[in-house]
């Protein structure tokens, strides 16, 4: 019997593996496992898509009555045989039954779901990212922007355009007597928008990225507060400095372009400028960095501490431009990013995929599979996709 135990745990942990939902004890038992004997290659031969349509094939033309009746005929069989050696037999043969029915009904049921099933890059369409977003005025009210594409919102004295994909407000007169409103713009994974705030300042928003400002800007600043990544091309005011708040820095401007990175998934937060001068300025350590144009900062989450580079701007701030550019990024960290544009969730079969190194310049609105195209050419990786959600990743 704890034969039999132990072939269901390992089926349970290949179909968990597969599923993604493996946590790293039981990944590593998994893997100590598949160095004994055959066990590696057995594991690959029953995680095989088309093994399991061979397997409902020959399972369609099985006559499960007159198999049956044989296996009675059997075990009933046992003039020869003592009563203890037979029951070992059907123990064994049990057993290895126990094992085919646990990974044939998990395995062969996630892979053969309508909503589940693994194809090859060339069956399958991914659509990239497009204009969607949602906006959350004063009153709490929600307006989808897709829907009302074309159409003007009203907050208080303040009018404000929504049309193809950019959403723009239009100064209020007198707006120093003005009481000030606050608005979240909202973008979600997979999509991206453009704000022309009322002092003219214009905003393009990444995917899943929330901006929350006023409406007016009143006061003596105009403060926005950032999560995730917008491109910012502030309209000169030297009375009134712009100030981008993060989680941990801001970044204060008088007239400038620069990006904004600040996502919570991620290891940094990254200010890379294009023109005129910015201050970044630490909220953890109170460390202050002016930067001049192709400068950037990285502020590193772990320990707390910035640094200031000099970098070649483009490839920070080509996404507004419809282009994905990275220039000797980890493969990790180039499929979060594309991943967040395409709605997708990665998973990798192999750690060591994780950290090779990619460089390339990729157009950012064409289908996501000839993208992974190239991925598998250039990377030496093989990959499947699960239901134009999930992209699976192994080492070829």
């Amino acid at each position: 019997m704890d034969d039999i135990n132990k072939q269901i745990g390992y089926s349970k942990l290949l179909t968990a593996r597969v599923l993604g939902s493996l946590s790293k004890e039981k990944k590593n038992t998994l893997e100590q496992w598949e160095l004994i004997g055959t066990n590696k290659e057995v594991s690959k031969d029953i995680l095989n898509a088309q093994n399991f349509s061979n397997w409902e094939r020959k399972k369609k033309e099985i006559d499960t009555q007159e198999e049956w009746r044989a296996f009675l005929l059997r075990m009933e069989d046992s003039t020869k045989k003592s009563t203890k050696v037979r029951r070992l037999n059907a123990i064994k043969w049990m057993s290895a039954i126990a094992a085919i029915m646990v990974i044939g009904f998990f395995s062969y049921n996630f892979f053969t779901s309508s909503d589940n099933q693994f194809q090859t890059l060339d069956n399958v369409t991914i659509a990239p990212g497009s204009s969607r977003a949602e906006l959350v005025l004063s009153t709490g009210e929600v307006v989808s922007l897709e829907e009302t594409q074309g159409s003007t919102i009203q907050e208080g004295q303040m009018a404000i355009a929504n049309d193809k994909g950019v959403l723009e407000y239009t100064d209020a007169t007198n707006a120093n007597k003005t009481e000030a409103k606050t608005n979240i713009l909202r973008v979600p994974r997979g999509a991206e928008y453009q704000l022309v705030l009322a002092d003219g300042t214009k905003v393009w928003l990444n995917s899943d990225t929330e901006l929350t400002y006023t409406v007016p800007f009143v006061g003596n600043e105009r403060r926005v507060s950032l999560k995730g990544e917008a491109y910012f091309e502030v309209s000169p005011n030297k009375e009134l400095p712009f100030i981008v708040a993060t989680v941990n820095q801001e970044v204060q401007v008088l007239g400038t372009s620069f990006n904004v990175s600040s996502y919570s998934e991620e290891a940094s937060e990254v200010t890379t400028l294009v023109e005129g001068k910015v201050l970044v300025s630490s909220d953890s350590n109170k460390e202050k960095m002016y930067l001049d144009p192709n400068e950037q900062t990285i502020f590193n989450k772990q320990n707390a501490s910035m640094k200031k580079t000099s970098v070649d701007v483009y490839s920070y701030i080509a996404w507004k431009e419809g282009r994905f550019v990275f220039n000797n990024v980890t493969f990790e960290d180039f499929l979060s990013k594309v991943a967040r544009w395409y709605n997708v969730d990665i998973i990798y079969h192999t750690n060591s995929v994780k950290k090779l190194r990619f460089t390339g310049d990729l157009p950012r609105y064409s289908d996501m599979t000839s993208i992974l195209k190239i991925l598998e050419e250039e990377m030496s990786v093989t990959i499947n996709v699960e239901g134009n959600r999930n992209i699976h990743v192994y080492s070829k």
